[in-house]
């Protein structure tokens, strides 16, 4: 039997669950549209197409449709039950009561829906985005036992996210936190992140930033407001630290011409305003639009800049992900707290993609284990959603440390293979992808073995070459894990730049990410090594190599590794060796496979684009020996 999910709202997609593995599809890179969502004019046509290839893919007959409740009104092809539920069942948007349990999945009439035709009888069920999130963290976790946690910007009905305990195959929610009273961890970080860089999905642009601002003592205490108000902090003093008010006393903001005073009866500033306003009102007024100026308690003015370039941007970006680090592990150990003997915290949402503050809530000592989904923002939730309806024998039974490959590679191979033939000779296809290569003034070699392919490619990048290496499924999410990556090695100065600026042309300030063998990793680096298959956690450079990995590192010192192992990805970590042999150092340089703005690629013309109109040097296809000059 097997489970298809969908998810309508931006980083849309459909995705499979049966007992042999996932399968996800993200429109995003279908479409070619970073962020797509089901509102977009290719969307309805590719999403009957999209479910149609899950549906063949599957081993066994398709018995449900799981979607997720957060949608885009302009979708043509949403399930007409999904919009009476969202828009007129008030049980089912409240947020923070006591009847949440019965408000995360509902059985929907699948009548007048499209997109249901061909599956025959099939139980269609609504999925509550935060309930999708967790159900992804925990089902693809491994755990048997986990406390599990969803955080983000924002779902339906302000809700920005919920806390749930997995104990073997139930998933019970507990709380739901709401933007009305915090946490607005997401909310002000895409505002933050909407003012400096344009878009509210320029997240992970302000967390690189954030390393090369300070800290501001006298900004800290009004963003912390900001994320979380006094008056939330006073009810409940276990999860959230309560604020100094003499640094409180005297702040306000000032959005365009009008200036909010701290109110120390909410504890915040735009909160007493936005008491009786709409749900959509307290979301975009916290998330779409930052201060233009701060007045701290000592009466200093802050206005606040638009520019990365500009020292008050990166200094609110390091005050903010102070902030956001500090209250969020206050937060998760209270909740722990709360709810003890779960000793694997589950994590997943868009604030999971907060790698620093993850790291933080790794070493707190709270959690033997934090295990976070490679798609754990909303490119996961289609997948999320039919995990939270799937029977458990739909789920893929995770076992082993690889546990946590078959999601992250669990996207489509990689396309535009095809030659002609059809026989099955490898060396006839070489060829008729060599004479398609002829027109464009490429070239095409085929070592003879693994070792001769490795190390040719070793040689390509201990020359200052650099190479992108496409292998096997697509990675979900969107972090490029040496299927989809860009790869040059860490010993040569210029490294970062060639890679990252020259070639992908992205800002000065955006970090890299190493991947090193992880039998050797704690020779260069310190921090949660334990965590580090999946580049969703910060570790130090050791002091000691700072300098030799200068082109690895990140401005304050700190790297997004990625650790291999010959049993998960052997030609990788082969590779890692092969480039030392050459050049004394095990670290490659990664980053995706995409041009400036593009969706991560997957189909080969994509990526001979990317080696004809750049400075790439070489497409590599691993399982077939093939480098592409």
């Amino acid at each position: 039997m097997a489970i298809i999910g969908m998810h309508f709202g931006h980083d849309a997609g459909a995705a499979l669950t049966e007992a042999g593995g996932y399968r996800v599809i993200e429109a995003e890179r279908r479409l070619g549209l970073r962020h797509v969502c089901g509102g977009n004019g290719d969307f309805p046509p590719a999403a009957a197409a999209w479910l149609a290839e899950l549906r063949a893919r599957a081993a066994g007959p398709v018995t449900g449709i799981a979607v997720a409740d957060w949608y885009t009104p302009v979708c043509r092809v949403l399930p007409p039950a999904l919009v009476e539920l969202v828009n007129e069942d008030a049980r089912w948007t409240a947020t923070g009561g006591t009847g949440l349990a019965d408000a995360v999945t509902r059985v929907l009439k699948p009548v007048d829906w499209p997109l249901a035709k061909g599956f025959g009888d099939i139980t269609l069920t609504a999925v509550r985005h935060h309930y999708a999130h967790a159900a992804l963290a925990y089902y693809t976790s491994g755990a048997r036992k986990a406390l599990v946690l969803a955080l983000d910007g924002t779902g339906n009905y302000a809700e920005c996210g919920m806390v749930c305990l997995g104990d073997g195959d139930r998933l019970t929610p507990v709380m739901s936190f709401t933007n009305r009273t915090g946490p607005r961890f997401g909310l002000v970080y895409e505002a933050l992140a909407r003012r400096v860089h344009g878009s509210q999905f320029d997240t992970g642009k302000l967390l690189g930033l954030s390393a090369t601002g300070e800290t501001d003592d006298a900004l800290l205490p009004v963003l912390r407001a900001m994320l979380v108000p006094q008056s939330t902090r006073r009810a409940s003093p276990d999860l959230y630290e309560q604020l100094d008010e003499d640094r409180l006393t005297g702040s306000a903001l000032r959005y365009a011409d009008t200036w909010w005073e701290y109110a120390p009866y909410s504890g915040g500033y735009l909160d007493a305003g936005l008491a009786d306003s709409s749900d959509d009102d307290v979301v975009h007024s916290f998330g779409s639009v930052f201060p233009d100026e701060i007045r701290t308690a000592d009466g200093r003015h802050t206005p606040v800049g638009t520019s990365p370039d500009e020292r008050v941007c990166r200094d609110l970006a390091a005050t903010l992900q102070t902030a956001v680090e500090g209250d969020l592990t206050s937060l998760v150990t209270g909740i722990s707290r709360r709810f003890p003997s779960y000793a694997t915290l589950c994590y997943a949402g868009g604030c999971a993609l907060n790698i620093t503050a993850n790291s933080r809530l790794a070493e707190c000592d709270q959690f033997t284990r934090v295990s976070i989904p490679t798609c754990c923002d909303d490119s996961g939730i289609a997948l999320g959603a039919a995990l939270a309806v799937a029977d458990p024998a739909d789920r893929p039974a995770l076992l082993g440390r690889s546990g946590w490959a078959p999601l992250a590679y669990a996207g489509p191979p990689l396309e535009g293979l095809e030659t002609g033939e059809s026989d099955g000779d490898e060396a006839a296809a070489a060829d008729g992808l060599r004479r398609r290569l002829g027109g464009l003034g490429l070239s095409l070699r085929r070592p003879a073995d693994d070792e001769e392919f490795v190390g040719a490619v070793a040689d390509l990048l201990a020359e200052r070459r650099c190479v992108a290496w496409l292998e096997g499924g697509l990675e979900t999410g969107p972090r490029a894990l040496g299927h989809r990556s860009l790869l040059v090695s860490a010993h040569w100065s210029g490294a970062r730049r060639y890679v990252s600026q020259t070639i992908k042309n992205r800002e000065w300030f955006r970090p890299v990410a190493p991947i090193c063998p992880e039998e050797l990793a704690d020779q260069y680096f310190t921090g949660p090594l334990d965590h580090t298959e999946t580049m969703l956690f910060a570790v130090r450079v050791r002091p000691d190599r700072a300098e030799r990995l200068a082109e690895a590192r990140h401005i304050d010192g700190t790297a997004r590794l990625q650790t291999v192992r010959p049993d998960a990805q052997p030609l990788l970590h082969r590779l890692c060796h092969a480039v030392a042999a050459r050049t004394e150092l095990p670290v490659l340089i990664n980053t995706s496979a995409n041009g400036g703005g593009r969706p991560l690629l997957n189909h080969l013309d994509d990526a001979l684009e990317l080696l004809t109109d750049t400075a790439l040097d070489a497409v590599v296809l691993p399982e077939r020996r093939l480098i592409v000059e």
